[in-house]
């Protein structure tokens, strides 16, 4: 079982979100659902909308922990193999790229434009 990780915007009019993009890596198994709360400071719902403003800056803060503190979220890798630090934080920065992709990034050359506040995240 996975995560289903999506990108949407608000439809004007309707109480609806629709889903624009989604993360090259946008299923991250289940096994990393305790690592990715421990390292973002964030007990997220699945299935839940989240606003990107709100949310971004704590998958940038799981982002950093990852990279620079990687022994610490060791507890957390599966028994099985199917979700390391490494699986984690290559999910998280695949999201974060998502997300840049959509604002709009001078430096990655996208054409959208639309400011985090107007952006959805589901987890």
């Amino acid at each position: 079982m996975s995560y289903d990780l999506r990108i949407g915007v608000k439809v004007e009019g309707l109480d609806i979100i629709a889903v624009i993009d989604e993360p090259q890596y946008s299923s991250p198994t289940y096994n990393l659902g305790k690592m990715f709360r421990a390292c973002m400071g964030w007990d997220f719902e699945q299935g839940k909308w989240y606003n990107v403003a709100e949310v971004w800056p704590k998958i940038k803060h799981g982002i950093a922990e990852l990279i620079t503190h990687p022994g610490k979220y060791t507890k957390y890798n599966a028994p099985n193999g199917w979700g390391t630090v490494e699986s984690a934080k290559e999910d998280l920065i695949s999201l974060d790229e998502c997300i840049k992709n959509n604002v709009g990034d001078s430096s990655l050359g996208t054409l959208q434009e639309i400011p985090p506040e107007h952006l959805w995240l589901r987890w």
